[in-house]
């Protein structure tokens, strides 16, 4: 009976030892709710093609009607980011796979920016640095992905939807690379192929098995349906998925979430 007690004494005191200090999980729900209250900011660029275009930056446009679609490409990623973020802040113990998400988009981002815009842009990554400096459990974040296994019916999709938004941002990255044309002018092709890249991610690790892997599928499946309703709305713009595109991009978030669902709810009736 002392040994069971002592044994367990040992226990409890490991569990103490390598729990977050208090302090410091406080300190990142209040920095991933601030980074969350950030990134809403361009959410009103996310409707431009149904109302007003917003576009934060101006440089170089003749038209701004033209930018509709990559202002939707824009706003709508970085609010879901921002859906992100207060998921973290409400269960930052659940979701280490959003937060690793969220440092892989925060490189892709800078890549694919700075060379084109400059490094003042880089202070938009800021929230996301901070947000992994106090993040309680630091290891975490050091796993692979994949190291709780693959969710195959998610992740199929997945990567099937990762390839064709890859295929096109590598066309945007061209044309600003060529630095010709309306969206090469104020770097909207470089954020179109950046936005593109990081929602593939997302949909790709949404077929991992790690915690978080559900919130990053269903937020990934409603980007695309949203960029599809917005490809819809403006057709002709440039970049632009079209009429086809953008219903085949809603029917491909319909079928990632759906999956989702099905392998989250086959798992819990485990």
């Amino acid at each position: 009976m002392l040994q069971v007690q002592a044994e367990t004494n040992q226990a409890q005191s490991r569990d103490l030892a390598v729990a977050p200090a208090a302090w410091r999980a406080i300190t990142f729900r209040v920095l991933a709710a601030l980074g969350g209250l950030v990134f809403l900011v361009p959410l009103q660029q996310a409707i431009s093609p149904w109302g007003a275009v917003t576009l934060s930056n101006t440089d170089g446009v003749t038209d701004v009607n033209l930018h509709r679609w990559s202002a939707a490409l824009a706003g709508g990623p970085d609010a879901a980011l921002a859906v992100l973020f207060f998921y973290l802040a409400w269960r930052p113990m659940q979701a280490p796979l959003v937060l690793q998400w969220t440092a892989l988009a925060a490189v892709v981002f800078l890549v694919a920016n700075v060379p084109f815009a400059g490094p003042a842009v880089a202070v938009y990554a800021i929230p996301v640095v901070l947000a992994l400096a106090f993040y309680p459990e630091p290891r975490a974040l050091l796993k692979t992905p994949w190291v709780d296994g693959l969710r195959l019916h998610v992740l199929v999709p997945g990567i099937v939807i990762a390839v064709l938004l890859l295929v096109d941002a590598s066309r945007a990255m061209a044309l600003q690379i060529a630095g010709t044309g309306e969206l090469a002018r104020n770097y909207d092709a470089a954020s179109n192929a950046e936005h593109m890249i990081t929602v593939g991610m997302a949909a790709v690790l949404a077929g991992m098995r790690r915690p978080g892997s559900q919130a990053l599928a269903l937020v990934a499946a409603a980007v695309l349906a949203f960029l599809g309703a917005a490809a819809i709305t403006v057709p002709t713009n440039p970049g632009s998925w079209g009429v086809l595109g953008g219903a085949a991009a809603i029917a491909a978030g319909a079928a990632l979430a759906g999956a989702s669902t099905y392998e989250w709810l086959r798992v819990r009736a485990k």
